[in-house]
């Protein structure tokens, strides 16, 4: 819809395009720290401990979606890898023409790695990534991992809604041809050849599905914090919910993101299946061990 903001004139440089999805991405980190840590002082927790940690997990999270993001489009980058490199490795592998063969591989490594930090990235590759610095975190500095678990879910559903908008002005993570009255029509061409979605026809607005159903769980397990029954509740629940959301949702979308079984599931409909399980477990694991406690609103 709205793929850029405005461009920034630099001298020397040259304009920089201002992405809407990249501003978006950044508040909706931004709002995702915020609510954890007033959350985290509902808690009794250092707030300013959460913001730290807040920073860590951003960074894993955003290496884990783009390798996630590599290893489901992998034919697309290693084709296109191939093909700079028969050409000769594009600007830079002409820059290091005296190099030869070595110039041109390194020249296509860099335009691929050009093409994946501009691309978006993989929910899951960046949540699982995150789930991984977070643990560690907490284990160095000696957090109870499943209440900063806990207050961490609700501010992860509200950042993650805030960032399908910027799916949306983009035109990445698009749906299947509708003509229901809500769906929605792309048509700058600037989407088109950034992301491939089709233009000039009604689409599934599935960026603002998720975006709605995420800020709406969040608002839910905000809820469900006050009256969470043992520590790690909130946080699978979260799991469980976004799973089930997530696996529906990937019935309306059309662009390529990988599918496994001759195409019977997404990745991420997979993943959804191993993370609802694995959620299911836990809650059951951890309610047995820890037993019901006095949910906050009535221990007040």
């Amino acid at each position: 819809m709205f793929p850029t903001l405005f461009e920034l004139p630099l001298p020397v440089l040259g304009p920089i395009t201002i992405h809407t999805y990249g501003v978006l991405l950044v508040f909706s980190f931004l709002i995702a720290i915020l609510v954890a840590r007033r959350l985290a002082q509902r808690e009794e927790i250092d707030g300013e401990v959460i913001v730290d940690m807040g920073v860590y997990i951003i960074l894993a999270a955003l290496v884990g979606a783009k390798i996630l993001l590599l290893v489901v489009d992998w034919e697309v980058y290693s084709r296109q890898f191939r093909t700079l490199a028969t050409e000769g490795g594009g600007a830079v592998g002409q820059a290091l023409g005296f190099l030869g063969s070595t110039g041109a591989y390194i020249g296509s490594l860099a335009q691929m790695g050009m093409s994946l930090l501009q691309a978006g990235g993989v929910f899951y590759g960046g949540f699982t990534a995150a789930i991984l610095a977070a643990f560690w975190y907490t284990r160095r500095y000696q957090l109870v991992v499943w209440k900063v678990a806990d207050i961490s879910a609700p501010a992860v559903a509200i950042g993650h809604g805030i960032g399908r908008l910027g799916c949306f002005a983009a035109g990445c993570c698009y749906g299947i041809a509708t003509d229901l009255p809500w769906g929605v029509t792309f048509t700058d061409t600037y989407s088109g050849s950034l992301v491939g979605v089709p233009l000039n026809i009604p689409l599934h607005p599935t960026q603002l599905y998720e975006a709605t159903t995420n800020l709406v769980l969040g608002g839910f397990l905000i809820w469900m914090l006050r009256r969470k029954q043992y520590d790690g509740q909130v946080f699978w629940s979260y799991v469980l919910a976004y799973a089930a959301l997530r696996f529906f949702h990937e019935f309306l979308r059309a662009d390529p993101r990988g599918f496994l079984f001759g195409g019977a599931l997404s990745t991420s409909q997979f993943i959804a299946i191993v993370g609802a399980t694995i959620a299911l477990g836990m809650l059951a694991r951890l309610k047995g061990k820890h037993g019901p406690m006095e949910p906050a609103e009535s221990a007040s």
